[in-house]
């Protein structure tokens, strides 16, 4: 004769289960199987907030700079920065300069490019989320995301220039969990006007949660 399954037993393992998920010295990977954790956006009044893609964009001297984060890459913490250039001027940065900052001011350089295929796939190709181009249309109906970003040539090697009109987009990859703190932000700074070395830093704000 078959065991009959007990509804009471089934209880009594999902209660088990929310306790120990509340117990901080559960392993991880336990955590993420019944609660993923997710990055998603801090509201802010001065950003405009996607909502199918929880990308934050910001707007300041002319520049549109965008951050999305990619909860589809579990192995690291991702982001994609997208930015555009409406001035009437080229802007530059340096991709190496962005960073991740917590709540307590403790500072997290990204990944190492040298370092990526140890914690991705050999041949892992990041992509923005389907909805992005459309979220960013609708914000912004000069911006039409089609194809891949012009590569100018440039002396520095570590800056990129960005020609009025165009945008420049690229990939950040943290170290999981290198912050032990639940909100987190991230720096993009000094993009520099090669019209009057004006440098705009963007600051994007977000959080951890599971669920």
């Amino acid at each position: 004769m078959k065991n009959k399954i007990n509804p009471l037993q089934i209880l009594a393992v999902l209660c088990l289960s929310l306790i120990l998920l509340s117990c901080s010295k559960v392993p991880d990977f336990i955590k993420d199987t019944f609660q993923p954790e997710m990055i998603v956006p801090v509201f802010d009044p001065d950003a405009h907030i996607m909502p199918q893609t929880g990308t934050v964009g910001y707007v300041k001297n002319g520049v549109k700079v965008m951050a999305v984060p990619l909860n589809d890459v579990k192995a690291v913490d991702a982001f994609g920065i997208f930015i555009y250039n409406g001035t009437n001027h080229w802007i530059s940065f340096k991709q190496k300069d962005c960073q991740m900052l917590d709540g307590t001011g403790n500072v997290t350089k990204p990944i190492d490019k040298s370092q990526e295929s140890f914690y991705l796939k050999k041949n892992f190709k990041p992509k923005l989320p389907a909805e992005f181009g459309a979220e960013v249309f609708r914000w912004d109906k000069s911006i039409r995301i089609q194809g891949g970003p012009a590569v100018l040539p440039r002396e520095d090697l570590e800056r990129t220039t960005v020609m009025p009109g165009q945008y420049a987009r690229f990939f950040l990859y943290f170290r999981k969990r290198s912050i032990n703190y639940s909100n987190l932000r991230i720096i993009v700074p000094r993009i520099t006007s090669d019209f009057n070395e004006q440098q705009t830093t963007f600051v994007f704000k977000f959080r951890v949660q599971r669920g």
